[in-house]
């Protein structure tokens, strides 16, 4: 009996860039170093809402307090994040 390979698609780049990131209340960029597909925020603080940006100027998504949010990133490199207390702690995973 063998095995049988197909061709499938999950937007999966192969990479995986994790960060458990302090916010503070001016956008900060983070750079994942490759074009990712995917990304992962939680947003760690019961209160305090995280804004995401692609620019650092425009807000493009909010993630409110203890939400998780899968964003598509249409294989940027990077994201600006900040929190609106700017205490909010953000688990981000781009893949």
């Amino acid at each position: 009996m063998g095995f049988k390979g197909q061709n499938t698609s999950d937007l999966r780049s192969g990479n995986t860039y994790f960060n458990d990131y302090s916010s503070t209340n001016a956008y900060v960029e983070l750079s994942f170093g490759f074009p990712a597909r995917k990304l992962s925020l939680v947003n760690d603080h019961d209160t305090d809402p995280v804004q995401v940006s692609w620019d650092g100027s425009t807000l493009h998504y909010q993630v409110e307090g203890a939400e998780y949010k899968d964003i598509d990133p249409h294989s940027r490199t990077s994201v600006y994040i900040k929190s609106t207390g700017g205490n909010a702690t953000v688990r981000i995973t781009a893949e």
